[in-house]
């Protein structure tokens, strides 16, 4: 088996700040003399520690022909590892090993100039990846399809959205033959079908024997496109191994922690005229147990407390379920004429009861309103409430094939019949 990437003992270390005055620079010089580098002296300020470690002692492989997902929380290390393994940088300490042509994916259409045509770009960004003139000619409708940009390859690109530019900037780095392919949380700008053409051609790079490094805060598009995982935290590496164990760890610990978040969720992201509004909102479980991670098929009780500080006539009280990453709203739930008091005033309670909910483990939260019976006055809306996370149950998202992904799980059963009968 051979190794495409190999990083060994690399730590990468950044000055932050620099001496600004001539007395400044003298006494940070002597400073370096004594061993002191890693600070800044400052009349003002005193002595300042002016040392960020990105990157603290990293040591992994890539076999070739692997997808590999980066993941981790912002300031972990992982564009600093890409920027290493591109040679945008250069490790402090440590080796970085490369075999083959790594074209990065960090920034899509960086080398692209807003006053050239698309056409004109193309030979351009094409050519900074290393293609020559009769390479591009041969590639260049391909370029364009996938792009989708037929239309406006010969405008200025300055009239291009962002997410054009991402698409042409994709196609173009895609279609240049690389070895290795970096990718940093870039597919995030296109729209959803682009991002489906994209995911599906890093998946065919990987088929092919290409070597794939993935960033993303997706678990979704990261097991679907890797085998392993490498989670950064801090600089240094946390956990590594195959793709579903590792996400699962990994969500669960961000699931607890956005979970404790959720006394504030009523605080902020308010809407509405206010006649009545929503107290306090808790998740239970069946049993009345308050709870924030659930298993597919568990029942979820939404108790939520409101005050009505006038008369309010035929209120409707509804609750969403969103999915966090995508934004989708799951399903709703809306109280019907018979479920509360024709006039409600002061304090109540309202209590949703979510039975055997077919989610598949994700994290998601609610979006709670009251409204007139016609839905044309909005007296509270909470756009962002309290989140639930529903767990994999120790499986691992890995359990889940690609065509298994979504956001519910609808009962289903095969059934096959032989030739004479069909």
């Amino acid at each position: 088996m051979s190794i495409a990437i190999q990083l060994e003992n690399v730590s990468k270390r950044y000055r932050a700040g620099r001496s600004r005055t001539v007395v400044d620079l003298v006494a940070s010089s002597l400073n370096d003399l004594r061993g002191k580098s890693a600070t800044v002296h400052s009349a003002n300020r005193g002595t300042v520690d002016a040392t960020i470690h990105a990157l603290r002692d990293v040591s992994f492989e890539v076999p070739t022909g692997a997808g590999l997902g980066i993941i981790g929380r912002n300031g972990a290390g992982k564009t600093t590892l890409l920027k290493l393994i591109s040679r945008v940088t250069w490790p402090t300490s440590g080796k970085v090993r490369v075999a083959g042509r790594a074209v990065s994916l960090i920034e899509l259409g960086a080398g692209f100039h807003p006053e050239l045509t698309g056409r004109e770009n193309v030979y351009l960004g094409a050519g900074l990846f290393g293609l020559t003139r009769t390479d591009i000619d041969r590639q260049f409708d391909a370029i364009v399809e996938f792009a989708d940009v037929a239309r406006l390859i010969d405008t200025p690109m300055k009239r291009y959205s962002s997410g054009l530019y991402a698409r042409l900037g994709f196609s173009v780095a895609m279609h240049s033959r690389p070895d290795i392919v970096l990718v940093d949380e870039v597919l995030a700008v296109g729209d959803a079908a682009f991002r489906r053409r994209a995911m599906e051609a890093l998946r065919q790079l990987i088929e092919q024997g290409k070597t794939v490094l993935f960033i993303s805060h997706d678990m979704w598009n990261v097991r679907r496109l890797c085998s392993q995982i490498l989670w950064m935290e801090d600089g240094r590496v946390r956990a590594s191994g195959p793709a579903g164990e590792i996400a699962e760890r990994y969500m669960s610990e961000v699931n607890v922690e956005a979970l404790s978040a959720n006394a504030t969720a009523l605080q902020s992201h308010r809407g509405g005229t206010g006649e009545v509004r929503f107290a306090s909102v808790e998740l239970h479980r069946a049993d009345g147990a308050a709870a924030g991670i659930f298993a597919p098929g568990d029942t979820v009780l939404v108790r939520a407390a409101y005050r009505a500080g006038v008369s309010v006539e035929r209120p409707v009280f509804q609750v969403a379920v969103v999915d966090v990453d995508t934004g989708i709203v799951v399903s709703t739930a809306s109280t019907a004429a018979g479920d509360v008091p024709a006039v409600i005033q002061g304090d109540g309670v309202i209590e949703c009861r979510l039975e055997r909910i077919p989610l598949r483990p994700r994290q998601y939260v609610l979006r709670l309103s009251i409204t007139d019976p016609f839905q044309l006055a909005s007296y509270d809306v909470v756009t962002a409430g309290p989140r639930f996370a529903v767990s994999g149950q120790g499986t691992g998202v890995d359990s889940l094939a690609d065509e298994q992904d979504g956001l519910v799980s609808i009962p289903f059963q095969f059934t096959h019949h032989d030739g004479d009968r069909a």
